[in-house]
């Protein structure tokens, strides 16, 4: 699939090139970003905090899944629901504090649309059923191994370096996330072979959201990408949904209040705090730091759920923090100073 996407990638363009035309929307858009510039300006330390932030709010997707599902809600009722949900925050929102984000080229509008079936409803809806059917030790154990994909790939579709700290970081943070997710569950392993491909392709889908949407962030805002992943998700899961008639029960109050801050924290906040993270950031060091997101899983789960946390999980969230840390506490022979970026958006 990355052989695929790689002609697609290197056709979308990127703001260091000239507009033809200063009249034109492409022109406009363009101008207007190299001139709105606002004053703040955040290090790379910081920028690596948004991104684990980022995975600490996606972290909270489990604990909220399970309250809906104890309230009678379906695997297609909270994935539609929670999308729909979030398009209603979005789409107001951008329009009083952002309209201009709402403007994208109409040659766009297709590779956006692929990038939402990917990283949105194909991934949502497989993720879901993985752990319908294979547990969430097995789930959470191949989505894991989207960190090595983006790394690799990321070093021909980005031309990003596999330094030293990647090569220790990455089966750190993955045995760390293994040992989290499994160690906690009595059901351990499953083999399903469905489940087990559907987990495969949510980390492929995974892989897809960083390189993907690193090449659009070179084109468009973090609101933009999210607001038209989230949008255009939305029509293909009612088609994939209505046949099967998912909405056939009644849901309580209960169950709209979680799938409501389902949509709210992890796939709103979660993924707009993502991707302006991911601007400043390497992808590749990106998609490792996300690997936290089932430390923090097991932590709200043990607050909210009272779920216990036993020695394997604490000797996997260990190996997690090592990791990660190792990417910060170990610089690069180029990086003499703090990077400092500056938010555009």
């Amino acid at each position: 699939m990355l052989r695929i996407l790689n002609p697609i990638l290197n056709k979308i363009p990127v703001q260091r090139q000239t507009p033809e035309c200063i009249g034109s929307l492409r022109g406009w858009a363009y101008s207007h970003r190299r001139h709105r510039v606002e004053q703040m300006k955040v290090s790379k330390n910081a920028a690596y905090g948004m991104m684990a932030f980022a995975a600490i709010m996606w972290a909270t997707s489990g604990t909220l899944s399970i309250l809906a599902f104890d309230e009678g809600a379906s695997v297609l009722e909270v994935t539609v629901l929670s999308y729909v949900f979030s398009a209603a925050i979005l789409l107001p929102a951008l329009l009083i504090l952002d309209p201009k984000s709402l403007l994208i080229e109409r040659k766009h509008v297709l590779p956006l649309l692929a990038f939402s079936l990917v990283t949105g409803t194909f991934f949502s809806l497989s993720w879901y059923f993985c752990l319908e059917m294979t547990g969430v030790a097995t789930a959470v154990t191949l989505l894991y191994a989207y960190p090595s994909i983006v790394t690799i790939a990321s070093i021909s579709l980005l031309g990003e370096r596999l330094t030293a700290q990647k090569a220790l970081a990455l089966p750190l943070t993955f045995v760390g996330a293994v040992l989290v997710a499994s160690a906690g569950f009595a059901e351990g392993f499953s083999f399903d072979l469905v489940g087990i491909g559907l987990g495969v392709f949510t980390a492929i889908a995974g892989a897809v959201y960083y390189l993907w949407g690193k090449k659009f962030l070179d084109r468009y805002s973090a609101n933009t990408i999210i607001l038209y992943m989230t949008v255009l998700s939305i029509p293909p899961l009612l088609i994939i949904a209505l046949p099967l008639n998912p909405f056939s029960a009644v849901l309580t109050g209960e169950a709209y209040l979680w799938i409501f801050l389902l949509a709210l924290i992890p796939s709103t906040i979660g993924f707009v705090v993502s991707m302006f993270a991911l601007r400043y950031i390497e992808a590749s060091k990106a998609s490792i730091v996300a690997s936290i997101e089932p430390v923090a899983a097991v932590a709200i789960a043990f607050l909210v759920l009272s779920e216990t946390i036993n020695i394997w999980q604490g000797i996997g969230v260990g190996l997690v923090f090592l990791g990660v840390l190792l990417l910060r506490l170990t610089r690069e022979k180029k990086e003499e100073k703090p990077e400092e970026v500056v938010f555009d958006r």
